[in-house]
């Protein structure tokens, strides 16, 4: 079964991100924050389509062998 709570070091991720935009003061420095966690946003979706491409790909494969 599929876990999806989150870890303690997401966790603690998250809440030192929204520290650290909290605490930025710089428009610019706010920029490279919102620009790492698109980065971050889309390699990650990117993630989850190959990973669920390739468990479609598994099943679709047992589906053919167990026939």
């Amino acid at each position: 079964m599929l876990n999806f709570e989150q870890s303690p070091e997401e966790e603690f991720w998250k809440l030192k991100m929204h520290r650290e935009i909290e605490n930025t003061e710089s428009r610019e420095e706010l920029r490279t924050i919102a620009k790492l966690l698109v980065s971050i946003a889309a390699t990650r979706q990117c993630v989850i389509k190959g990973l669920v491409r390739d468990a479609l790909d598994q099943m679709s494969s047992q589906s053919v062998i167990s026939s």
